[in-house]
């Protein structure tokens, strides 16, 4: 017996396997109901819609969701109950894949309801774009017909339309009215769909009522209702795709725009086979509703005709089942990196691939892949995302997603645009690098190289720790050019390490700088994507992405700084006075808790109380109080960020200005640090309670706190027996020195000069990183 004799398997548009004449779907009754939560719901639109803008540029752009493991029941033995003269010619009983079946279903239907609905609301005296249009959509409503009811010729009635998948026990296919029986969400859904959509007058939104009436809470019930609020889901997901004033994020459906499809000649000849009119492309320019339906209808032609899935047809109940079980257990999808392997190989004589250099280099890929996504499919991915998005914007300054149809495009692409063995190499070397940084100075920022300058290699690993936690990854790419440089170098090491550790640090004061004036990102991803773009010096010297030249050839770290200052300076910040006062009123605890403690930092290093402003700091001698290194990032002493007026109103004796813009609180100027126990214990208390808390914690003898304590109680203020204990057992704590010497009330206009006292500190800190 041939292996061809137990199964085989093919990939099938949606258009040829849902509308293959005679066939019908069919639910055994093992299969669970259908429950495919709405995060899969959206992502399979999203993919399709992400296939559709990558059509306008890529003619071959296709979108494969998965594989569907069917028996071919030519015995109807799987169908239960049944009437055997009414079942359909061909019958597929899933084993597996009825929940991404059932999602295709109904989102064909609902592509369907909007489509045809839409083409009978425009005009009829609309010209001919309203013509050519309305022509179109009714050419593709018949096919989105075909995928969701069979044609049967003959039948009473509606029951002439079979459902094209139905589910054991609760339905049966019959042309004749007293037998046929569609009880199941899937087959009642469908049946009622098609008889709504037969009776012409019917041009409105369909509104789907279940089956199951009442209140009833059973499982069939509720498989009703999940399959009522998905059409739902996939409803609003569509018509938000559509909308033009509407921002999606990555993860979610956008479609191209309708003037962008209308001028897409790769699109219109891969699913129409000819350009569109030239009287269509202005209507989709100057009129909604044609520029929205021309949308939904190339949506529909692509699902139809370039969303793929693999079937694997079983001869034999038993053997789909192994089937099943197999890929259950080892069928995840595999990353880009595991389907390029192969492509890598080939680049070196198959009989040297373990003694070669790309060996090498992979090998250093997989260990980390190994390492980080050993437990699940997930890690893995991850992994995989966490190497492969810098390394693409290190090669060729691509911007790419995590989607993994285009990362394994990009992959191949990319490689084959090398232009030799040679360089295939270098290309395999630079993924291999971007894989060290992540795996190690990225990974373990207080193990970065050493150089000649503790100092700088002290301060670049506290700004590689902030930008780890704050999940500053768009920084990976440019970093590791440098310490790509470093690594592979033979010559001028130490040089070549203060260049690293130079563009570690100034990534630091840059994110600092940037994000303390705006409190958000506000496009700083985009000034690195253009670092890996362009030139930093302007002229036609070397670049940051690495296609076409060697890794240990890189600007040097003053062309990166430069670049970065120009862009502060564009924004009116590379002045002190001028980002002082925009970084004074933003509140920066809301925007990130790694941003507000690293300007904490930067503000504290070297500081002491200000005797002529009680309640400030001011500039000390160096090394007086040494704040910026990854040791003290990690100090228990600077954990927590505390706000010294409570977040919310609180106690009485908090001034009422305080609390009457929201934000107030929340910047630097009410801000401080405190460890994680000191901090719960000062939480919510009166400004005098927490004056005095200060004043002990910063005390520099044993004796002197007691004093502040037995003070306290003299005066008849109430700490509390657990905060004094605390106290007592606390390290001092210098950064709330200047606090506790602040005798007047806690104000809002204080909290405003703290705040650009602070402000201009971390400046004074931070801005000489870049050469400010």
């Amino acid at each position: 017996m041939e292996t061809r004799e137990i199964f085989d398997a093919a990939p099938y548009t949606v258009a040829q396997f849902l509308s293959e004449t005679g066939q019908c779907l069919y639910i055994p009754p093992y299969q669970r109901a259908y429950s495919w939560e709405a995060s899969k719901v959206k992502r399979l639109i999203a993919d399709v819609a992400h296939g559709v803008d990558q059509i306008t540029k890529f003619p071959a752009s296709i979108c494969f969701i998965g594989s569907v493991i069917a028996l071919r029941d030519l015995q109807y033995t799987t169908v239960d109950p049944i009437h055997r003269p009414m079942v359909p010619p061909k019958v597929m009983s899933i084993i597996d894949g009825q929940q991404r079946m059932t999602t295709l279903l109904l989102l064909t239907t609902v592509l369907h309801e909007e489509i045809s609905t839409r083409a009978h609301r425009l005009p009829k005296s609309g010209g001919d774009a309203r013509d050519w249009c309305f022509n179109q959509a009714i050419d593709v409503t018949v096919r989105l017909t075909d995928t969701f009811e069979e044609d049967m010729r003959w039948g009473e009635d509606d029951f002439r339309f079979y459902p094209r998948m139905i589910r054991s026990f609760h339905d049966v296919w019959s042309r004749n009215k007293g037998e046929a029986q569609y009880e199941s969400p899937i087959g009642y859904y469908l049946h009622q769909y098609g008889r709504y959509r037969r009776d012409e007058g019917n041009w409105q939104d369909y509104k789907h009522s279940s089956f199951v009436e009442g209140e009833a809470q059973d499982a069939n019930a509720q498989a009703h209702k999940h399959l009522e609020l998905t059409r739902a889901l996939i409803r609003r997901t569509l018509r938000q795709a559509i909308s033009m004033s509407r921002q999606a994020r990555e993860d979610e459906a956008e479609l191209p725009s309708g003037q962008a499809m209308a001028q897409s000649a790769i699109l219109q000849e891969a699913l129409f086979n000819s350009p569109f009119p030239d009287y269509v492309i202005e209507a989709a320019r100057d009129d909604d509703r044609i520029g929205t339906l021309l949308r939904l209808i190339v949506f529909a032609n692509y699902l139809l005709n370039r969303v793929t899935v693999a079937v694997v047809t079983s001869k034999h109940e038993d053997y789909g089942f192994d089937m099943f079980e197999a890929l259950n257990t080892t069928g995840q999808p595999l990353t880009a990196i595991e389907t390029f392997k192969p492509k890598a190989i080939k680049n070196e004589p198959l009989k040297e691939w373990h003694e070669s250099e790309s060996y090498k280099h992979f090998d250093t890929i997989e260990k980390y892949l190994d390492a980080e996504g050993a437990s699940s499919a997930d890690k893995r991915q991850t992994a995989t995302d966490n190497i492969l998005i810098p390394f693409a914007l290190l090669n060729d300054g691509n911007k790419l997603s995590k989607r993994l149809s285009e990362q394994r495009r990009y992959l191949r692409t990319a490689f084959d645009k090398e232009a030799d063995q040679s360089e295939r190499r270098a290309f395999l070397q630079a993924l291999a690098q971007v894989t060290g940084f992540v795996s190690g100075p990225w990974a373990q920022p207080d193990k970065l190289p050493q150089c000649s300058d503790d100092e700088l290699r002290n301060q670049a690993a506290l700004c590689a720790q902030v930008l780890r936690e704050a999940k500053h990854d768009i920084i990976v790419a440019p970093l590791t050019r440098y310490y790509a440089s470093h690594r592979l170098a033979q010559d001028d090491i130490d040089d070549r390490a203060r260049q690293f550790l130079t563009a570690v640090r100034a990534c630091g004061a840059f994110y600092g700088l940037w994000r303390g004036a705006f409190g958000g990102t506000n496009g700083i991803d985009n000034v690195y994507r253009k670092l890996m773009l362009e030139s930093a010096s302007g002229n036609d010297g070397l670049r940051f992405m690495r296609f076409g030249r060697q890794l240990t050839e890189v600007p040097h770290v003053e062309d990166m700084l430069s670049f970065l200052r120009q862009h502060l300076q564009e924004e009116g910040l590379g002045e002190k006075d001028r980002w002082v006062a925009k970084a004074a009123e933003v509140p920066v605890y809301q925007s990130s808790r790694q941003l507000t403690k690293l300007l904490l930092l930067a503000a504290s290093n070297d500081s002491t109380p200000d005797r002529e402003r009680p309640g400030l700091i001011t500039l000390g001698r160096k090394d007086l109080l040494s704040t910026l290194s990854v040791q003290r990032w990690h100090d228990e002493a600077f954990a927590t960020i505390e706000h010294v007026a409570p977040k919310g109103p609180g106690a009485s004796e908090w001034e009422s200005k305080l609390f009457e813009e929201a934000n107030t609180v929340h910047v630097l100027g009410n801000l401080t640090l405190l460890p994680r126990v000191e901090n719960s214990s000062a939480r919510q208390r009166s400004w005098p309670i927490k004056r005095l808390m200060f004043q002990a914690l910063s005390a520099t003898t044993v004796e002197e706190a007691e004093k502040t304590l037995a003070r306290a109680a003299h005066e008849g203020i109430e700490i509390g027996e657990g905060a004094e204990a605390i106290i007592r057992r606390a390290r001092h704590l210098p950064l709330v020195a200047a606090l506790a010497e602040r005798e007047e009330d806690w104000t809002v206009d204080f909290v405003r000069e703290r705040s650009q006292r602070l402000a201009g500190l971390a400046w004074d800190s931070l801005a000489p990183w870049l050469g400010l």
